[in-house]
């Protein structure tokens, strides 16, 4: 991970990172194989994976992540999510982890599982994204010989989390989970520079040090777009999603070039880097760097 992102200091040269998550079958694994080598040769700072809700991907989640760690030069960024899960449950997670090599995580609380609401007391138990912070921190003292290796991450949320009652109370938890040992932070999906742009500099100006990466998705289908929307909790741009509509739902060129156009902005604003999520796919998100430059040539063309 470069120094530039751990500090916050204003990096010599803008950097970039992926997310993706495990695959659901054989033929998916094998293209997620062939997409990660990709991903990994571009040089990211790390590649993050994504860990299902009540730990139900948590074996495959692991299982990329050693991918990761044996077969590419990236570095691994394990999800980690409580939501559903006990304390304890949580920590053996965490040392099943680091015991499988890897040290870097994104700690985030997680939605609930499928057919569960907030209301639900196995949701409304878990431990909070702070708490989890905290219980990253313990278990690395647990292991003396591991204590300087492995950073934290956090989830950031420009337009707001779903739960939060106004934006002062989400820069104050994220404040707080810096506090509690958090070294750089990722956000939520949003369309508009400004939308990130503004928020880090509440942000800033109530205390916040540490990095905020700003998350980013190149759809290529109507159907993606509109879950992003449903993430970000802002409508669609409307001139995209209506060209997406006249291309039939389908074209991957026109969420490229709104993803380039937004990074630039974001770039020139003073964000430090950018994180990438892939939909398991390479070929869009490093059209996209490559469109910004920040792409030197790669062994894999």
């Amino acid at each position: 991970m470069s120094p530039e992102l751990l500090t916050g200091s204003a990096p010599t040269r803008a950097r970039f990172s992926f997310e993706v998550f495990p695959a659901r079958s054989g033929a998916a694994a094998l293209a997620l194989g062939h997409a990660v080598q990709h991903l990994s040769a571009a040089g990211p700072d790390f590649i993050s994976v994504t860990y299902g809700a009540n730990g139900s991907n948590r074996d495959a989640s692991i299982d990329l992540l050693k991918y990761l760690r044996d077969h590419t030069d990236a570095l691994p960024l394990a999800h980690l999510t409580t939501v559903g899960e006990s304390r304890e449950a949580v920590r053996e997670a965490i040392h099943g982890i680091m015991d499988a090599g890897v040290h870097d995580f994104l700690a985030l609380r997680g939605d609930p599982p499928r057919g569960l609401t907030e209301d639900d007391p196995a949701v409304a138990g878990s431990l909070s994204a702070l708490e989890l912070v905290e219980l990253v921190a313990e278990a690395r003292a647990e292991r003396p010989a591991l204590t300087s290796v492995g950073r934290t991450a956090v989830a950031a949320y420009p337009n707001g989390h779903p739960l939060s009652r106004s934006r002062s109370e989400d820069i104050e938890y994220l404040i707080a989970k810096q506090e509690a040992g958090a070294q750089f932070a990722i956000t939520q999906l949003f369309f508009e520079a400004e939308e990130y742009l503004g928020f880090v500099e509440d942000a800033r100006a109530a205390g916040l040090r540490i990095p905020v990466l700003p998350g980013l998705m190149p759809v290529s289908t109507s159907a993606q777009l509109r879950k992003v929307a449903q993430l970000a909790g802002r409508p669609a741009p409307g001139l995209l999603a209506a060209e997406l509509a006249e291309a039939g739902g389908y074209a991957p060129e026109l969420g490229v070039e709104h993803t380039v156009e937004l990074a630039r902005a974001l770039l020139a604003g003073g964000a430090p880097s950018v994180h990438l999520y892939t939909f398991n796919r390479h070929e869009q998100v490093l059209a996209v760097l490559r469109e910004l430059n920040l792409l030197t040539p790669s062994p894999l063309g």
